[in-house]
């Protein structure tokens, strides 16, 4: 769902060309298709004194937040650089804000298996935290429609 509001903010607030908002979004899904498995294995087997996620997360989040910056921000030194520099911004940004987020999302969706040994109370907490998870986005839907209607 996310990629609409990027090809949207692309297209229409950049200015980019439809091929190349295309190419920005499948730079980032290619990259997280590639990354995510690559992380899981990493973190299962890299050790740190932070922590086996803990790493992860720091990294991932060192990662996120400037790329995130840099896709939804507009700075004016893209328009010096040119139109092939600006379009390579733009495919390269999305290509790491995925390695970062998978990063940050392989250590936390891992986490329920290192806090309990047993099945039973493993799954109890896979299923409480999909089941905020579910709760959170019809919330943030919920919200989302009401602001539509009232503004």
């Amino acid at each position: 769902m996310w990629f609409i509001y990027m090809s949207y903010f692309l297209l229409e607030v950049v200015g980019l060309d439809p091929s190349v908002a295309g190419l920005a979004i499948l730079s980032g899904q290619i990259t997280d298709g590639i990354t995510t498995p690559i992380v899981g294995v990493l973190s299962d087997t890299i050790s740190c004194k932070v922590g086996n996620r803990n790493a992860w997360y720091y990294f991932g989040t060192l990662l996120v937040i400037p790329s995130f910056l840099g896709i939804w921000c507009t700075f004016p030194f893209l328009e010096d650089w040119g139109e092939s520099a600006r379009n390579g911004w733009y495919i390269t940004l999305p290509a790491i804000f995925n390695v970062g987020w998978a990063s940050v999302q392989i250590a936390h969706l891992s986490i329920a298996a290192q806090l309990s040994y047993g099945q039973r109370r493993r799954d109890n907490l896979v299923n409480t935290r999909n089941g905020f998870t579910y709760i959170a986005n019809i919330m943030v839907l919920v919200f989302a429609l009401s602001m539509f209607l009232l503004v």
